[in-house]
């Protein structure tokens, strides 16, 4: 037990030293970055929230703005994770070689994966805080609950993040990035309950979109935002630990068969 316990502590220190690399890169570029997390979430609870929603009307008792707000902290902590965990670090991997350089020191492929999601997630976490402060500056935050959507966002990140390092660990192009996107953020994105309740689904795509790991984030956010504390805020949180976990341990294992020849 003390064996597994000392390899789970140099785990965590090297997948740490792995995104303090990259909070260093990002500390450097950060201003080309400000727009992507500032000007987008304005933009869209503006033109959607209110734009939209004036022709909408209330959902559940909640103006479309309070609907859709908490929907697009989860989307955009997706849509951050996404792009570092498959654009980013695929560029980090082959165009860079910063992979092959971390290999040269002690630490080992698992670390590089831990610390590249950590990574998406400190992202997601940053995009969150920006939403949920916009969000507060319209006044679409019901209850002071609505803080706790930013660890909620890092854990967003991490879910996604694990499931998109399977992706840049067989990717044989970069230009297979598009397909994550295309077959499997965007679809999420529009289904799983940011701008529209499931229950107005068909019935067999409701069971289907419950399974996608944006609905338990979203729906947990919305619960957040409006001040509930119910049951299945745990459920949801545990559906995005397990999918965390088996991505992750996937991810660890095919990035080692790619580094490792």
């Amino acid at each position: 037990m003390a064996f597994v316990t000392t390899i789970q502590r140099s785990r965590f220190w090297g997948g740490f030293r792995v995104w303090q690399r990259d909070w260093d890169a990002f500390r450097r570029a950060w201003k080309v970055e400000l727009g992507g997390y500032t000007v987008e979430p304005f933009v869209m609870l503006v033109t959607l929230g209110f734009g939209l929603g004036h022709y909408i009307g209330d959902i559940d008792g909640l103006t479309y703005a309070q609907f859709l707000a908490p929907g697009v902290v989860a989307s955009y902590a997706m849509f951050h994770a996404s792009f570092d965990s498959t654009f980013g670090a695929y560029l980090r991997m082959e165009t860079h070689n910063i992979y092959e350089s971390i290999l040269f020191t002690p630490l080992e492929p698992a670390d590089i994966v831990f610390g590249e999601i950590l990574w998406s997630a400190t992202r997601a976490a940053l995009a969150g805080i920006s939403v949920v402060f916009a969000a507060a500056l319209f006044g679409l935050v019901n209850s002071p609950l609505a803080v706790l959507a930013i660890p909620v966002a890092f854990l967003t990140g991490f879910m996604i993040a694990s499931i998109g390092m399977n992706l840049t660990a067989v990717a044989t192009t970069i230009s297979a990035m598009n397909n994550f996107f295309t077959l499997f953020v965007l679809p999420m994105f529009y289904v799983s309950g940011i701008f529209f309740p499931i229950d107005h689904l068909p019935e067999v795509v409701g069971r289907l979109t419950v399974l996608l790991p944006l609905t338990p984030a979203a729906s947990l956010m919305r619960e957040l935002f409006n001040g509930e504390l119910t049951p299945m805020m745990f459920v949801w949180v545990g559906q995005m630990l397990l999918y965390s976990a088996i991505a992750y341990w996937t991810a660890s294992h095919l990035i080692r068969r790619r580094l490792i020849k």
